[in-house]
């Protein structure tokens, strides 16, 4: 077990491995028991280290776990961004929306974070400022717009009903799991580039996206993104 008094005893990289451990831990226990039910001794066994060394990355465990989200934030966007490059056609709107539920998809504490999954989630979110939540659609309406600017979106429509419609396909796709049965939900493997399909056909402009441009608004938000990350505030 890791028992190191302090932060300066420990080699940077030390740290970085430790912390990562705990994180690594922290989402484990969360995700299966819920962060009411997990506590920081528990995370602490799981990681193997002790109470003590958590506590030295983070004061509360409030903290811990505004660490993990924001982890977990920058994992998915790091992997849709990859997707996307990957992807002659990721720029579309067909590309960036296969690309990120797909990317979301497979991080359920963002699929919790999205849904406000109390099982998962708890009472952190109701000690949340509500910013974290409604700043939470990275497809929002000015990024709409920036697309429309780009001819990636049609620009005959409007940007906020646009964005709203795709945050109700979104979330429908997470919710409906709960409200059919498991015979009249077809695999995520069909269903996602079917929707992703149906959003292209139905908000792209005449002649299809530009992908390129797609892709070029994309990494500037990123960019702008990650500064903020690194300042520790999510989305």
């Amino acid at each position: 077990m890791d028992d190191s008094g302090s932060k300066a005893e420990a080699s940077p990289a030390v740290n970085v491995e430790r912390e990562r451990r705990i994180l690594d831990a922290a989402i484990k226990l969360i995700v299966h028991y819920g962060y009411d039910k997990t506590t920081v001794s528990d995370i602490a066994r799981e990681a193997g280290v002790s109470k003590g060394a958590v506590y030295l990355h983070w004061p509360s465990k409030d903290d811990l776990f505004t660490a993990l989200l924001l982890r977990e934030v920058q994992l998915f966007a790091a992997e849709w961004m990859e997707m996307i490059e990957q992807d002659p056609e990721g720029g579309t709107l067909q590309g960036m929306y296969l690309h990120s539920l797909t990317a979301m998809l497979k991080r359920p504490m963002l699929k919790a974070l999205m849904t406000q999954d109390r099982r998962i989630l708890g009472d952190f979110m109701r000690r949340q400022d509500r910013s974290l939540l409604k700043q939470r659609n990275i497809m929002s309406a000015e990024f709409i717009r920036l697309m429309q600017e780009a001819g990636v979106v049609r620009a005959d429509l409007d940007a906020d009903l646009a964005a709203y419609i795709l945050a109700c396909l979104r979330l429908g796709m997470i919710y409906i799991e709960e409200m059919l049965d498991a015979d009249q939900i077809p695999s995520l493997e069909r269903a996602i580039p079917a929707m992703a399909d149906f959003i292209e056909r139905s908000l792209a402009p005449e002649g299809g996206s530009n992908s390129e441009a797609g892709k070029r608004i994309i990494r500037n938000m990123l960019t702008a993104l990650q500064d903020r990350w690194a300042r520790g505030q999510m989305i």
